[in-house]
């Protein structure tokens, strides 16, 4: 989702800086792992996996080097989760099993960016609820934060209950929500994995899983920072039924990763708002009378990553830096259009789009390479990777607890890092300081781990002569 306004209450001088450096990029998942197509100088850091989210950045770099870069890394939401999962280990590969949907809401604040704190996204499979008091479903949008109860916690942008009361639905039916899109503007659009046989405003209908239904801004009432405190009881109304989201497939002209034309959606996947296009004005029903903007979607049969528009009855989106999907008669649609590697010269990337948000960021992630370790750890044994936009990388490391269901605890970083990982996790301690080269950097821990602990690992850098932090990632060594 993107939000109407950027973040207009960041101090003047810094927001001119991040514009200079950064644009209307795209934060993406998808559907399988897939691999960079600058392949991160040779890193780890080229694997994208399908539960952690990526950077496709048009804006800091030419589009012939165009390349989805990791943004969130599993470890980030290891160490915002905590252990989630109540195995004692912060560890937890599967977290999620994929991430299917991201939003970006609204800022009340003026602290801080886009961040990994600040997305909602959707899971695939239900986080553990051995740290958050609130669970964070597949049916739920939402956002790991730092609340009165502690780290860990489960923030909502909207309930698994509130889609299933605009829809008609008992409240405790499970749902998988698939895709969402947000404008204050409009109101909320959304896709679900499955069928459902829903009450709208219309009357009832059975809605696929290949639809798309709206939820008015008339039918919500928001938060004070914009979130979704309650919906009308049905209120939703399907805006784009499967057969006319199949028709803007087969509109749309568009191959898959064989070079196939497509002929259906079979479901779809991603939305976010075509702010390039006029929209339209739909009416559901007698007496109805929508105003739905242009939407940018996937559909599951785009496989090679394709985007489509719902522009002119069904079209492919045109971003950036050229179309996002590839003509049919003009080969398979590859991958490196929507910064992936494709699988051959003759074959495209196996994902589809899962998850798509627009916004203005900043990307600086770090992971380990082996998170999980036998003690006695000898030194120089244990190597970090960052995708860095500073020259220079200031190491910091925390014990942070262990035990079942321990969280770190973690401090809001203001006024430093308005645009990196909001917060640090004290009390840390100086290691060292690594340069980046080619937009990476890699570091050894050079020092011996001789007995069971955990350490948080975080990185700061100065970008545009600002302090800002990258997302922290936390070494198991039992």
């Amino acid at each position: 989702m993107t939000k109407l306004t950027t973040r207009i209450l960041f101090p003047a001088a810094t927001l001119c800086a991040a514009l200079a450096a950064q644009g209307p990029d795209f934060l993406i998942t998808y559907s399988q792992q897939e691999t960079t197509l600058s392949g991160s100088n040779g890193t780890p850091l080229q694997t994208l996996f399908p539960n952690e989210i990526s950077h496709l950045e048009y804006s800091n770099g030419p589009c012939s080097s165009l390349s989805a870069e990791k943004w969130s890394p599993r470890a980030c939401y290891h160490a915002m989760a905590g252990d989630e999962d109540s195995t004692a280990m912060y560890w937890n590969p599967t977290i999620f099993g994929a991430i299917d949907a991201l939003c970006e809401g609204i800022s009340a604040t003026p602290i801080a960016g886009t961040n990994p704190r600040t997305v909602f996204i959707s899971p695939a499979v239900a986080m553990g609820n051995g740290v958050s008091v609130s669970p964070l479903r597949p049916g739920d949008v939402g956002r790991i934060v730092r609340n009165s109860s502690g780290d860990g916690q489960v923030e909502y942008f909207i309930r698994q209950e509130q889609i299933n009361t605009s829809l008609g639905l008992p409240l405790a039916t499970p749902i998988d929500v698939d895709a969402i899109a947000f404008s204050l503007n409009y109101g909320i659009f959304l896709s679900l994995d499955q069928d459902h046989f829903v009450a709208t405003p219309c009357g009832p209908v059975l809605m696929q899983d290949g639809a798309v239904f709206m939820i008015p801004g008339w039918a919500i009432t928001y938060t004070p920072d914009f979130r979704v405190a309650s919906v009308l009881p049905n209120s939703a109304f399907v805006v784009f039924t499967e057969p006319v989201v199949d028709a803007m497939v087969v509109a749309a002209q568009v191959t898959d990763r064989f070079g196939a034309c497509l002929t259906n959606a079979i479901d779809l996947e991603a939305l976010e708002i075509d702010w390039s296009g006029p929209g339209q004005a739909i009416v559901p029903c007698a007496g109805a009378i929508l105003q739905v903007p242009d939407l940018i979607f996937s559909v599951e049969t785009g496989t090679g990553a394709s985007l489509l528009t719902t522009q002119f009855g069904g079209s492919r989106y045109n971003g950036m830096c050229g179309q996002m999907a590839r003509q049919c008669g003009g080969g398979p649609t590859f991958g490196p259009q929507s910064g992936i590697l494709a699988t051959n010269a003759t074959t495209g990337a196996p994902s589809y789009v899962n998850g798509l948000c627009a916004t203005w960021t900043l990307r600086y992630a770090l992971q380990a390479r082996t998170p999980v370790l036998t003690s006695p750890v000898p030194a120089n044994t244990v190597l970090f990777d960052i995708n860095s936009p500073a020259p220079l990388n200031f190491i910091f490391v925390t014990f942070v607890p262990a035990g079942v269901n321990a969280v770190p605890t973690s401090t809001l970083g203001f006024p430093f890092s308005q645009l990196g990982f909001p917060d640090y996790y004290p009390t840390n301690i100086y290691y060292n300081w690594f340069p980046t080269a080619g937009g990476t950097c890699t570091f050894p821990v050079t020092f011996g781990l001789p007995f069971a602990m955990k350490l948080l690992f975080q990185s700061v850098g100065v970008v545009n002569g600002a302090v800002e932090f990258s997302t922290p990632a936390i070494l198991d060594v039992q």
